[in-house]
């Protein structure tokens, strides 16, 4: 009976040892993907600070070339 109950020892510690495996595997994995997308949205963030910046931009132009236009009318 002893053997049986000393096996029955092993096959429960490879049996939880498994299942640690497998949930660290799946901890990887989802950390893996968790990587992916915080890059994805670092290089979404850096295309909308470049569009803002664009857009502060052609708002500027548009001040410049109206204040130009009322100087026109002006003379």
């Amino acid at each position: 009976m002893g053997i049986f109950s000393e096996e029955l020892k092993i096959m429960d510690r490879n049996t939880v040892q498994l299942m640690i495996d497998e949930m660290q595997d799946e901890i990887d994995g989802m950390k893996e993907l968790l990587g992916q997308k915080d890059k994805q949205q670092s290089q979404k963030d850096e295309a909308l600070r470049r569009k803002e910046e664009l857009l502060l931009q052609k708002e500027e132009k548009i001040k410049q070339l109206e204040k130009r236009r009322e100087e026109l009318s002006l003379t």
